[in-house]
């Protein structure tokens, strides 16, 4: 790359020379009329200076300003290509960082993976590590379903209604093994489950009909319209919907790949 300060050698030096040989125009004038004034009055000798200092100096302004320009400009020329320069130069590294992002991207979500994602139960399919991901305060126990069990008391409207505003639904139990999962994380009380009593008979919050077939761990009446999870018995009984308990809530959980 020896072209560059080559040109930035003739830059510095083009202004330096151009005032000198044009300053030098005026004393070679003033020499010339010296020797046509010694010639033609012979009788004196004249000591005359090479030209009157004012008009030197004007002189010297004067042809100087012809070059005053470039030697103005060619230090912002030189600053403007050095910034150019470092642009540059910062863009190809921030190019070279760019590339080598999508595999620490993918390391951090590997990671992050690693760190959130539970392992599924002995019952899920082809006994493959699952990845679900649960709200913050809701439980885990297998498959993919999150449960979230409350630590406050309400009716049982109020309980579906809670549900409900967390895109959620009061927990349902039409399988006795998910009735033993929910009793492992259970506290010592009774929760109200979605299982109600309306018009076209017992019935679950999804609109499901309660089967016909007998299940052996519900009980209910037909004087209390609501179910409630008794926890000593780990079976579902009936009672008055405007009793409160705490209650169960369940929602799909986040399946990563």
């Amino acid at each position: 790359h020896a072209p560059i300060p080559s040109l930035f050698l003739l830059f510095f030096l083009l202004p330096l020379h151009k005032p000198f040989s044009l300053s030098s125009e005026p004393q070679m004038s003033s020499q010339i009329m010296h020797t046509n004034t010694e010639e033609e009055d012979g009788y004196s000798h004249l000591n005359h200076p090479p030209q009157h200092p004012a008009r030197h100096y004007m002189s010297l302004n004067i042809n100087q300003g012809r070059s005053l320009p470039f030697a103005v400009w060619w230090p912002a020329i030189f600053t403007l290509f050095a910034l150019c320069l470092a642009l540059t130069v910062g863009m190809i590294v921030l190019g070279l960082r760019g590339s080598k992002a999508p595999a620490g991207h993918d390391e951090n979500l590997q990671g992050l993976k690693q760190r959130l994602c539970l392992m599924s139960d002995a019952n899920s399919k082809n006994n493959k590590p699952a990845c679900s991901l649960c709200p913050v305060n809701w439980k885990w126990v297998g498959g993919d379903t999150c449960f979230y069990l409350s630590e406050k008391e309400a009716t049982w409207q109020e309980s579906e209604d809670f549900c409900f505003s967390q895109n959620a639904t009061l927990l349902t139990l039409k399988r006795k093994s998910k009735l033993i999962s929910i009793s492992q994380i259970s506290q010592k009380q009774s929760y109200w489950i979605g299982l109600s009593y309306g018009v076209d008979g017992w019935s679950w919050t999804d609109g499901t009909k309660l089967s016909t077939k007998r299940m052996d761990w519900i009980d209910l009446s037909s004087e209390q319209n609501c179910a409630y999870l008794f926890y000593r018995k780990s079976r579902v009984y009936s009672e008055n919907c405007n009793e409160k308990y705490p209650w169960i809530c369940e929602m799909a959980a986040v399946q990563l790949i």
